[in-house]
């Protein structure tokens, strides 16, 4: 495997290896000219070229940008071409003066920048003495003439304008060519096929990610982190962006926030939105027991309602010089959730009510024409070696003691925002600003926010975050020509979770039983499925808690960017230092967890524990029900730092009036901590060392061509390099888990395994705090670690597009986008030794039905004194390839709208979203080349419509009252749905050897699947969303107004699946014709795989962020 690893790393490089060579030197020397650090930039650019009246050029003509709400001001001489760019402008509404000797002054009045843009104004000046005042689009230019980047920006029209589903506005992004939700839904989103957590998110040019999960600042369970009313607009770059950008693989979404200007000015407002206005969820349903044995599932409707409120008021302190905006921004939710079986109607299903003719217990368990629900009562019969009534009447009670972990859970959320944000003039040359975000969140059994979840009524969690950043910035134009723009940020994310108290059934079924009284006072986590058609549950103390800081991350930052226009050439150098301090509290499987493959097992343990039987020695013994159990040990956390290194340098080439070239170097180093020493595993030398990953060298190349040199047609293109980070989930786990007694060790049991414990006992934790087992056990410790190779994750992007303006504000866009994925995150197993006999399965059912398959058992660890040896290795590609088609206008004669359709087609070697680590993702730990199939971000066909419609009437009097004001938004969504893989679940049957901690169809406990799949060859049905805001607005004096506002969203309530039934096949001994007594393949059975007659069936839809029922908005906002 490692061997495969070091080729496939060789070749992602290799392509590149004498550009970066050549390139590195030019770094070298950009890093030496760099005055100061640049990370991201918050602001625009005004530039273009000044003619006369013939066309030729103005060398020397004086240019000064006036910024219309503060009165700040901008001087700027034109080049001997006549060009000229005044940088580093806050987005905001400016006016443009031109004078030359001998010419009439030139002035463009209400000219808008937009962050990260440049807004051409290319004047033609008349002759002295016929003045001119010259009124321009009140917007950027929608042709982009100056750079290859594809950078869509989010407008203010939009963000206010456009109906949006919870009120995290970086949604919007979902708007925008190659940007999806990920599978789960719930606020994550992937760029152009490249994991969720490989995307880069800022606020005003600073770092607003949260290092430990790679997401945005306090994650997505909170409403958001920061409010839609504070936010002036944002970009997300994509691709071919400026080598200013980096720590990022995926998109880099960049924010600017709102200022206060001269005049008072803000908003107020009120959204209510109730479950009651809305549709019911089909899966959303409650069970209840009618009469013994017979139970009757009905659909309901919770509550869940949420109210926002707040104001955003900014203004004058002392005018023209210093300027204030202040948000205060409240979400509150009442939301109960459900905790609901996810196939009711299978699981509580009637058994036989008596034993199938013929055929003994263990018959029947196996029969693959018997219910089964009728499976598991012989399960608990041949268990037990009880008659069919009595397990019958045991299941029956079991299934009706269970009803109390069903139904509402009391569930909130609230959430409060403050941002206070100051500007100050402080001289023509110098601005600076200061804003501080304050968040607070709790939300008592609120982790699982969908509406109902496959959990107990006491296994939800209560979930808390406290987050505080503040950013201080200098912007200073050090001449006309130089500018100079410096930041600072600290910054705290706190987030902690809890569990629920035990109920009354855990108390009497998994606390305390007996005699026994559980050492932690908490009922460890139990994990069930209910057979092939009945999907899994899921009770007790979740394995993830408890967290008291889970991160407590803070972190600190330093950038610095010098920007100087000298002749066509616009550069920038610079770089940044990220400084990110992690504490994390979380002992995983801290209490311990059970896993059952099927509810009668689970039944036999809670009756009588231990009375299953197995080979063990040759012997047969009496063994736990249970499929595996699993416990850590060791201290409750550990704290660590990383620091985010970046350099570039940026040109941006004017080489003739049609033709701009943007040419730019990155350098990011990403520097994890030491090992902890006495940590240091000695039986394991990858865990005393880190990677330390410096060639990180991404050159980006980009064109833009005015075809004809109107500006109505343009050609764009470009090449890069970017780089990801390690997430800091990942760099924690190779610290902590290393099998040393001063460390964390998970320890993984089969019911076979020596140690292993009686049900539901757990294991008493160490009296030393240690990771060491108490007594002496068959368990071994899981160790993860980088692969010595391991290098940052790196993705080549290309893209090319053509744009053209039609006029009427319209304008097309076709793209060609490429992303290439090298040297992505992978993890496997590599404590298993190659594989020296065969498994066969007779296939029961299902598409490979009378098929045998066969494939290598891996049953024997290379170390026996360790379970899974994790190696990280950077080893998995991705290809991205997509065509983009843009109908955008810009809003004029009472309309703005945006259409785009994207074909794309996403492959690559089991990419993953995973935080922390995996054990092993690989079907096979020896063959890579299995994992090659469609992405799990695969969408073929995606179209997106938004709109914005004024009414056009301008009447008067009480006629104006009627039709005046109105507006209507839709948003439109729809796509392929996400593709999934057949599942199996089980493993190797009775009779076959495996290792600790084996599992799976061939026991090496990896991607659990077959190889006659194709990985993700299947796909959920088409998604669907509409939403409509319908809004009347009401104004007085010219500077009042009131809005009232009725939002839908999903408003034809379109099925939308977000769970379906994976699992394809179940592993199981099938005893030979005529054979009694205990199933083994060694002796009177053969192994069987019985298909699962519910596979791809729905066993969930509308039940996320993303998608949701029907739901009704009604809001009144007052603006001044």
């Amino acid at each position: 495997m490692s061997t495969f690893r070091n080729l496939t790393l060789e070749r992602s490089s290799g392509h590149f290896r004498r550009l970066l060579s050549v390139l590195s030197v030019l770094a070298i020397g950009a890093m030496l000219s760099a005055i100061a650090l640049a990370q991201s930039t918050t602001e625009g650019a005004i530039g273009g070229t000044v003619y006369d009246a013939a066309g030729a050029v103005v060398p020397n003509a004086a240019v000064v940008v006036h910024n219309n709400g503060t009165n700040a001001e901008q001087r700027v001489t034109t080049d001997s071409s006549g060009y000229f760019r005044v940088r580093q402008l806050p987005p905001a509404n400016y006016t443009v003066t031109v004078t030359s000797q001998g010419f009439a002054p030139y002035k463009a009045e209400n000219v808008i920048v937009q962050v990260g843009s440049l807004t051409d104004v290319s004047p033609r000046l008349g002759v002295a003495g016929s003045a001119e005042t010259v009124s321009v689009t009140a917007e950027t230019p929608q042709i982009n003439t100056t750079s290859a980047d594809f950078a869509p920006i989010v407008d203010q029209t939009q963000i206010s304008n456009l109906p949006i589903n919870g009120g995290r506005w970086s949604n919007f992004a979902l708007l925008t060519p190659t940007v999806l939700n990920n599978g789960s839904g719930f606020g994550l989103i992937s760029v152009r096929g490249i994991s969720t957590l490989l995307n880069n998110n800022t606020i005003d040019g600073a770092d607003n990610n949260q290092a430990f999960f790679s997401e945005e600042r306090g994650r997505t369970r909170a409403g958001y982190s920061s409010p839609k009313v504070a936010v002036q607009e944002f970009q997300i770059n994509t691709s071919n962006y400026s080598s200013e950008y980096g720590r990022a693989a995926g998109a880099v979404i960049n924010t600017v926030t709102k200022s206060g200007t001269n005049s008072l000015h803000g908003e107020a407002y009120f959204y209510d939105r109730d479950n009651n206005w809305g549709a019911k969820n089909p899966f959303t349903t409650l069970t209840t027991q009618t009469s013994p044995g017979v139970f009757s599932t009905s659909v309901i409707k919770p509550k869940d309602w949420r109210k926002m409120w707040g104001f955003g008021v900014g203004g004058p302190i002392i005018k023209d010089k210093l300027f204030f905006f202040f948000t205060y921004d409240q979400y509150r939710r009442n939301f109960p959730g459900l905790a609901a079986i996810p196939s009711p109607a299978a699981f509580f299903a009637a058994p036989a009510a008596t034993q199938p003719a013929g055929q003994t217990p263990s018959q029947c368990a196996s029969a693959s024409a018997n219910s089964q629900a009728t499976k598991n009562v012989c399960t608990v019969a041949n268990n037990l070696g009880a008659t069919y009534a009595s397990a019958l009447n045991s299941y029956n009670t079991a299934l009706n003691d269970l009803l109390s972990e069903l139904g509402p859970v009391p569930r909130t959320g609230d959430q409060t925002i403050f941002l206070p944000k100051i500007d100050w003039n402080i001289s023509e040359r110098n601005h600076a600003s200061f804003e501080v975000n304050r968040m607070r969140w709790t939300s008592p059994q609120g982790i699982q926010t969908q509406s109902s979840n496959a959990l107990g009524i006491a296994s939800f969690g209560s979930d808390y975050v406290r987050d505080t950043w503040g950013i201080a910035k200098l912007s200073t134009f050090v001449t006309n020509n130089i500018a100079n723009e410096a930041r600072y940020q600290y910054g705290r994310d706190f987030e902690f979770q809890f569990p629920q108290p035990p109920t009354a059934y855990e108390q009497a079924h998994l606390t305390k039983t007996g005699t026994y009284t559980n050492p932690f006072g908490l009922t460890p986590d139990l994990f069930f499925n209910f057979g092939s058609a009945g999907g899994s549950f899921d009770i007790g103390t979740q394995s993830f808690l408890t967290r008291p800081a889970f991160p407590d991350e803070r972190r600190q930052q330093v950038a610095d960017t010098v920007s100087w226009t000298h002749g066509n050439h616009s550069f920038k150098f610079g770089g940044d230092y990220l400084y990110t301090n992690d504490l994390s509290q979380n002992l995983r499987f801290q209490f311990g967890s059970f896993t059952y493959s099927n509810f009668g097992n689970y039944v036999s343990d809670l009756v009588t524990p231990s009375r299953c039987t197995a080979t063990v020695s040759g012997n047969t013994v009496r063994v736990p029900c249970y499929s595996s159990y699993q416990q850590a040990f060791g201290p409750l956390g550990f704290q660590f730092n990383t620091h985010d290194i970046g350099v570039f340098a940026q040109d941006d080439w004017k080489f003739n009036p049609r033709l701009t070239l943007n040419l730019g170097l990155r350098w990011d180093y990403e520097v994890l901590p030491s090992p902890f020493s006495n940590l240091v595993n000695p039986a394991i030398p990858q865990t005393g060392r880190m990677p330390d990953d410096k060639n990180n060298f991404a050159p980006r190349l980009g064109f833009a061509w005015d075809v004809r040199g109107t500006g109505k047609q343009v050609l764009r293109g470009g090449y890069g390099i970017f780089f990801g980070r390690v997430i800091n989930s990942t760099i924690y786990n190779t610290l902590i888990n290393t099998g040393m007694p001063a460390g964390q060790a998970s320890y993984s049991f089969s019911a076979t395994t020596a140690g292993a414990p009686n049900f539901p006992q757990v294991i008493p934790p160490p009296a030393n705090d240690s990771s060491v087992l108490p007594g002496a056990v068959g368990a071994a410790p899981a160790v993860q670690f980088f692969d010595p190779n391991f290098q940052l994750p790196q993705i080549h992007e290309t893209d090319l597009t053509f744009q053209q303006d039609f006029g009427w504000d319209t304008v097309v866009s076709i793209s060609y986008l490429g992303s290439y994925g090298r040297q992505l995150p992978g993890f496997v197993d590599t404590n298993i030794k190659p594989s020296t006999q065969n498994i066969s399965y007779l296939v029961n059912g299902g598409p490979l039905a009378g098929q045998t398959i066969t494939t290598p058992l891996y049953s024997n660890r290379v170390n026996t004194s360790f379970g899974a040896l994790t190696d990280i290795f950077s080893g998995i590609n991705s290809n991205y390839q997509a065509l983009a088609v843009q109908l955008n206008h810009r809003l004029s004669h009472n309309i703005q709208f945006n259409a785009n359709y994207t074909w794309a087609h996403a492959i690559d070697y089991v990419q993953n979203e995973a935080t922390f680590t995996d054990t092993n993702d690989l079907l096979d730990p020896f063959n890579l080349k299995l994992e090659k199939g469609n992405s799990i971000y695969d969408v073929p066909n995606r179209f997106i419509f938004s709109a914005v419609l004024d009414s056009p009437w301008k009447a008067d009097g009480w006629k104006g009252f009627l039709v005046n004001g109105w507006e209507l938004a839709p948003v439109f969504q729809e796509q392929n749905g996400l593709p999934y893989s057949l599942t199996t679940s089980g493993n190797p049957p009775n009779g076959f050897p495996t290792f600790s901690g084996g599992a799976g169809i061939n026991g090496s406990a990896g991607r659990r699947s077959l190889a006659n799949f194709q990985r993700n060859s299947f796909r959920i049905q088409n998604t669907q969303v509409m939403d409509l805001r319908l809004s009347k607005r009401f104004t007085w004096h010219d500077r009042y107004g009131a809005e009232f506002i009725g939002e839908a969203f999903n408003l034809f309530n379109h099925f939308n699946p977000t769970n379906q039934n994976t699992l394809g096949y179940s592993t199981a001994c099938q005893l030979n014709p005529g054979a009694t007594g205990t199933c083994n393949v060694t002796t009177n059975g053969i192994a069987v795989l019985n298909f699962n007659n519910s596979f791809g069936q729905i066993t969930n839809a509308n039940s996320n962020f993303a998608y949701t029922p029907r739901q009704v908005q009604l809001a009144v906002r007052l603006t001044f």
